[in-house]
């Protein structure tokens, strides 16, 4: 369980204003929660009191406005890179919001949240600089618009006044002509690098680039320099030109050693994705690794109807649990990990790296599936849940069951149960996956055994694609 804390659910953008105002760094926003619950968890941060803003209207949903995309606040990663206007209007961010973390973090994240963590290694802020977008500040009193670049300072560090809280990001396309990639390099789903390139390249010569490197140092940096240099130039000597300015990366990257990779490897890399990333536009060969997407987010930004309007401990909970309705009372803290273990005795799930890495305690929240050793059980409001469970028929196992039994998908059997949520899924969201999207889908499970050809071919079998 997460340390203990008070709940606030206010309705408008004043009224968590002034509730910021008025706890100040007692008080911290919450919006998808994924690395919030983390810090927490850990002990590095302690709030008194978590403001929940996902039922502030004007921070959710995804729409155009003077000719841009405007992004709520509280979109999440997942109902972003299946959006169809984003997907049109801004390819290479949609590609990057599906390459945030892993499915689970994904229909949880914000991109929001995402942005005012501004954690170095992230993919939204890089990718949204080649669309110079810009975001809107606001308090009780005014708001204000400021580009991103400006937005981000350094090392988990933004613009927003105490009292302020970002409610949308505006991100133009790219004018006529030109076209976009995102190039990242990974390592334990979190980007070592990621790079994002747009041009207009016409008849092998660039006749204008933007470009943007983030993970590399404290915040993503555009190349404003290079831009300039490779105007005109033919696409055939990017690379050249690119590689003769690793002075100037050096000056402007800043690069540090992690355990991400040496500050060398990440200034080779970024000069090494650079002339990919410019090749890539001229080919327009961006290329989708998701499918099955729409325009709507099956978990849900809805809110239970009741509120609180005073700081609450407690939530009266109303959900379903693999088909049975339950209700009553609950700490505001208690994750639904604990929920379905202590309360509920549906001890499947299981509790192991409690960091939204390994997958073990996968469940199903709305048709999408959520790491419940992260996501506050209150969350669960008004939605239907399921868990390992709840996939048998009686004694009628469900085909992913049965097929994980006959291909060996299952062996110590500690995983299984979050392989099987996630696999369940992914078979919602798409009934016919490829090889490749399982892949993508189920990277954030981890299995010991190594048992992954087998859950590939149960995953297969189960959707009428493998006998």
């Amino acid at each position: 369980m997460l340390p203990k804390f008070k709940l606030l659910q206010p309705t408008t953008i004043a009224e968590a204003s002034a509730e910021l105002r008025r706890l100040g760094d007692d008080a911290k926003l919450y919006a998808g929660g994924a690395e919030l619950a983390l810090l927490m968890r850990h002990g590095l941060i302690e709030p008194g009191y978590l403001i929940d803003i996902k039922g502030i209207s004007e921070l959710n949903g995804i729409g155009e406005n003077d000719g841009a995309v405007s992004i709520g606040a509280c979109a999440t990663h997942h109902l972003i890179e299946r959006d169809p206007l984003v997907r049109r209007d801004l390819p290479a961010f949609a590609h990057a919001e599906s390459q945030v973390a892993n499915v689970r973090v994904r229909a949880q994240g914000t991109l929001g949240g995402n942005l005012c963590f501004n954690d170095p290694h992230s993919d939204a802020g890089t990718a949204l600089l080649i669309h110079e977008a810009s975001v809107t500040l606001a308090n009780d009193k005014a708001a204000r618009q400021i580009q991103l670049e400006e937005f981000l300072g350094a090392m988990y560090a933004t613009a927003l006044a105490e009292d302020e809280l970002l409610t949308r990001v505006e991100a133009p396309p790219l004018p006529p002509g030109w076209s976009s990639a995102y190039l990242r390099v990974h390592r334990f789903q979190r980007p070592t690098l990621g790079v994002a390139a747009a041009a207009k390249i016409t008849n092998g010569r660039i006749e204008a680039a933007r470009l943007a490197v983030g993970c590399v140092s404290a915040k993503p940096e555009r190349l404003r320099e290079l831009e300039r240099e490779l105007q005109g130039a033919p696409l055939s000597e990017a690379e050249r030109i690119v590689r003769a300015r690793g002075d100037y990366l050096r000056d402007i990257l800043q690069p540090v050693d992690d355990l991400l990779g040496s500050a060398e490897y990440k200034l080779y890399m970024t000069q090494v994705l650079l002339a990919r990333g410019l090749e890539q536009a001229d080919n327009h060969s961006f290329e989708f690794r998701v499918s099955g997407f729409g325009s709507e987010d099956r978990a849900g930004n809805a809110k239970p109807v009741t509120r609180n309007p005073e700081p609450a401990t407690h939530f009266n909970l109303s959900l379903t649990v693999n088909g049975k309705a339950w209700q009553g009372e609950i700490p505001v803290e208690e994750t639904l990990l604990d929920f379905l273990r202590e309360r509920l005795r549906l001890t499947g799930t299981k509790r192991s790296c409690e960091s939204q890495v390994c997958g073990a305690c996968t469940v199903v929240v709305g048709g999408l599936p959520v790491s419940s050793c992260s996501y506050l059980a209150f969350e669960a409001g008004g939605k239907s849940v399921t868990t390992v469970e709840g996939l048998a028929s009686g004694e009628a196992l469900d085909p992913l069951q049965q097929g994980f039994i006959r291909h060996l998908g299952a062996q110590c059997g500690y995983c299984t149960p979050g392989q099987l949520m996630a696999a369940k899924a992914l078979l919602l969201e798409n009934p016919r996956p490829g090889e490749a999207e399982i892949a993508e889908w189920l990277k954030g499970n981890i299995c010991r055994c190594g048992a992954y050809p087998g859950i590939a071919a149960a995953i297969l079998e189960a959707s009428g694609q493998r006998k």
